[in-house]
This record gives structure tokens, sequence and C-alpha cells, in this order.
């Protein structure tokens, strides 16, 4: 499969349909779900805004998986097997809630902040187009944009916790320059 093949209207089709899945299950998991700790809240402090840390909430499922999206296997077909497994990662973001399997991990916790961050300054619709789009582009989950700034920013998050940087910041300037 290459991404010359995806029409507009099939691209917008799949932004839809991510659009629906990601409400929907925020809508799941947010009714069990708790706001930051002060603990988690602290470990994070400093790289993100009040406001959103404030909205953020969490979830452990402990022993239970999040199930594979609707999607999973058009996605996993269409990039090769390039896409991850919901039930091998540590976290899922739903907007605002994070959803993790086992444990809260400070950088899986930061990673799925970013995503949140990225929803809130980008506004939820330009998040997803830009993300379906990245992933059509790219047919690599790893190679969405939105992914490769998440990773980039949790990686120098874990390599120095104590030197902070302005998460929602460095999402503005990614937009300016058109790196999505």
């Amino acid at each position: 499969m290459n991404a010359e093949q995806f029409a507009e209207a099939s691209i917008l089709e799949m932004v839809a349909g991510v659009k629906a899945y990601l409400k929907t299950e925020r809508e799941v998991y947010v009714r069990h779900s708790e706001p930051l700790t002060p603990s988690l809240r602290q470990t994070i402090e400093g790289f993100f805004s009040a406001d959103l840390l404030a909205r953020l909430r969490t979830i452990t499922l402990t022993g239970a998986r999040v199930p594979p999206p609707p999607f999973y296997l058009k996605a996993k077909e269409m990039s090769g097997g390039r896409f991850p497994d919901f039930v091998h990662m540590d976290a899922i973001t739903y907007i605002d809630v994070i959803v993790f399997h086992d444990r809260i991990l400070p950088r899986a916790l930061f990673h799925g902040a970013v995503h949140s961050a990225q929803i809130a300054v980008l506004g939820f619709d330009k998040y997803v187009d830009l993300y379906v789009r990245g992933f059509v582009k790219h047919l690599s989950w790893l190679a969405i944009p939105m992914e490769a700034q998440a990773y980039q920013l949790d990686a120098r998050f874990a390599e120095n916790p104590t030197e902070l940087f302005s998460v929602e910041n460095e999402i503005r300037e990614w937009d300016a320059a058109g790196r999505y």
C-alpha cells in the first residue's frame, strides 16, 4: 500500500472514525478515572500548563487491557504490520484521560500528557486530522509527526526530568513550522 492511493473522501472517513473512537473511549474510561494525584502532578509539573494538569485524568486497569480499536486491522494492513497492538502499550490517551494497563510510569505519563497537550493546543479536530494524515502519509505509526514529537519530548524528559521546558510551546513551534 502507498499513501497516494487514498482519496480525500477515504481520509475524511478515517478521520471521522478516529474522532468517534477517541470520544467514545474517553466516555468509557472517564467515569472510573481520577485527577492526577499530587505526586503524579509534581512529576510533570513545570512542563505543562496548570490548566492542562487540572484537566488530566488517569486510570490504571491492572490486569485488564484496552481492546484494539475498530480500525486496528485496517491500520495494521495499511502499515504492513507497523501499527501497535494496544494490549502491549503502557498507556493510551483518550483526549484528557490517560489509560494505563498496569502502573503509571513517569515517562508514559509524560508521553500521554504530551498527546493531551497537542489536543489542547491544536484543537481536537485539527489534532485528529493531522494524526490520521500523518499515518496515511508515512504508513507507519512511529513516523506520525504527533508520535515522533511525543517520543522526542518524553525522551528529553526522561534524560533530565529537572530541566524544564514548555511542552505547549514546543507544540506551537512545530505547528508554526508546519512540522505536523
